[in-house]
């Protein structure tokens, strides 16, 4: 028999969510303040890099996929265009799939 979780999808609370933002707003105006300081393409750089500042500081809240490890229930955030992740807890090496981690044996 199979072990294997099921996969959520999660926002982030409120204070992360927060902090996330924030984050961006502060290093990203520092990165476009810096890039501004070579002509031309750092300008275009810059211009480029304040769109992306303003998209993840005012945009929409993103949808994060998490789900726990099979074998030690650690909870783990998760890139779902990954098909293979290892936990960082136990070493325990899982597939994922389109709603569901499950667990891989490496010894075949």
């Amino acid at each position: 028999m199979e072990k294997s979780t099921e996969l959520r999808k999660v926002k982030r609370v409120w204070w992360r969510e927060l902090l996330h933002r924030s984050d961006w707003l502060i290093f990203g105006t520092i990165g476009v303040v810096l890039l501004a300081f070579i002509p031309v393409v750092g300008w275009l750089m810059a211009v480029g890099l304040a769109g992306v500042v303003l998209w993840k500081t005012f945009g929409l809240r993103d949808t994060l996929v998490e789900g726990n490890c099979p074998a030690c229930t650690k909870a783990l955030r998760i890139d779902p265009k990954q098909d293979v992740i290892a936990c960082p807890v136990c070493g325990s090496c899982m597939a994922v799939g389109d709603e569901r981690l499950t667990l891989v044996d490496l010894r075949q």
